[in-house]
């Protein structure tokens, strides 16, 4: 197995992790603050990598890609977390499972990278499997008012924006990691955000409230803090050895098929015929990812 294969096998089993992380965390504490904690402590460890930067930016060009990411991953971890917070999740699920066609299509356009066919293949497989796994979620098996039912919710537009933005910020930080090297971006990207989150709150009292809600320290915060870096740190390290659309597809697959590991042992959901062939579509679409990669 290659090492591009093994970071982002890694790097999707840290980010569902992650996930079920952010949303217990949420329930005590505000979105905006679970995005403050998650910026100050990339910064912190990030700021400790520079010693093996070597601190050269190639291109003005990095410049405005970065500026575009720190916008972009802000806009986008608030609305995630937003609608983390508002317990049904679940519901919206099937719209992140569209990332990986969204950034299979960004990245032929702007990285020119094209998957094999069988790539596509199972990309179409991991799709379809969510989509089927989620319909549970509605009164009808009809595709048709699966999607209208979706899209009459108001927090679908969030996240059909956040699938369009993860998508999207993979495909440009590996465009920005060619002008320089993944500790020095993974610096500026923090240190940029931090900067940039209280200006685009456009609410003083807002961003003073991020300072004085209080934090209590238990192993949760601790987890938010170390799987926020390591999610970032193990994806830029896996981006820069495969394709973008390889890595989002692993993501997805990995993060479903957890996801219903995860309900069935920690929170005794049931497992029934349906999720189960859900989950072998999608394995099915892991590992053509995997094996043509």
């Amino acid at each position: 197995m290659s090492l591009g294969i093994i970071f982002s096998i890694l790097s999707a089993i840290l980010w569902a992790c992650f996930d079920i992380v952010r949303k217990k965390a949420v329930e005590n504490y505000s979105p905006l603050k679970i995005i403050f904690i998650v910026i100050v402590s990339q910064l912190a460890f990030f700021s400790f990598l520079l010693v093996f930067s070597d601190f050269a930016i190639l291109s003005n060009k990095y410049i405005s890609l970065a500026v575009v990411l720190i916008i972009l991953n802000i806009l986008s971890l608030f609305l995630f977390l937003l609608v983390l917070k508002s317990g049904e999740v679940s519901i919206y699920i099937p719209m992140l499972s569209f990332t990986p066609f969204f950034s299979a299509l960004y990245s032929k356009f702007i990285l020119n990278e094209e998957l094999v066919f069988i790539q596509y293949l199972g990309l179409f497989l991991i799709i379809l499997g969510s989509l089927f796994l989620h319909s549970t979620q509605y009164r009808s098996n009809n595709l048709l008012f699966i999607i209208y039912s979706f899209l009459k919710n108001k927090k679908s537009l969030m996240i059909l924006i956040v699938s369009l933005i993860w998508s999207l910020t993979p495909v440009l930080d590996k465009e920005c990691l060619k002008y320089t090297d993944l500790y020095l971006h993974g610096f500026i990207q923090a240190i940029g955000m931090i900067t940039v989150l209280p200006l685009l709150l456009f609410n003083k009292k807002i961003s003073i409230n991020i300072f004085k809600e209080k934090t209590h320290h238990n192993f949760l915060l601790y987890l938010v803090i170390i799987l926020g870096f390591l999610t970032t740190y193990t994806q830029l390290i896996a981006i820069k050895i495969v394709y973008v659309a390889e890595l989002e597809s692993l993501k997805r697959g990995i993060g479903i098929i957890l996801s219903l590991f995860f309900g069935y042992f920690f929170f005794q959901e049931k497992i029934n015929l349906k999720k189960f062939l859900s989950v072998v579509l999608i394995v099915v679409g892991v590992l053509q990812i995997i094996h043509f990669t």
